[in-house]
């Protein structure tokens, strides 16, 4: 005859922190050095950000732009 294997029950999982921009792009020295745009912060609604462009996805998909608030105070981060 057959017999079952019994499979373990699972109870919780646990997911890996997600990692933050800066830690994709190389911590908090990617940003040094970049330039800024008059793209105006969603957050604080500052006039300016500072910019960084990557190819995240396949070659023929446009490049991401990932935005920094040039507010000290603010420091939002967000892409398009």
């Amino acid at each position: 005859p057959l017999s079952r294997s019994r499979c373990p029950q699972v109870t919780s999982r646990k997911y890996p922190r997600l990692k933050e921009v800066d830690d994709v792009l190389g911590g908090a020295a990617a940003w040094e050095n970049v330039d800024s745009t008059a793209e105006p912060c969603p957050k604080c609604e500052h006039p300016r950000a500072y910019f960084m462009q990557i190819q995240t996805r396949s070659a023929d998909e446009p490049m991401t732009t990932f935005y920094k608030c040039c507010n000290p105070q603010c420091g939002h981060r967000w892409r398009d």
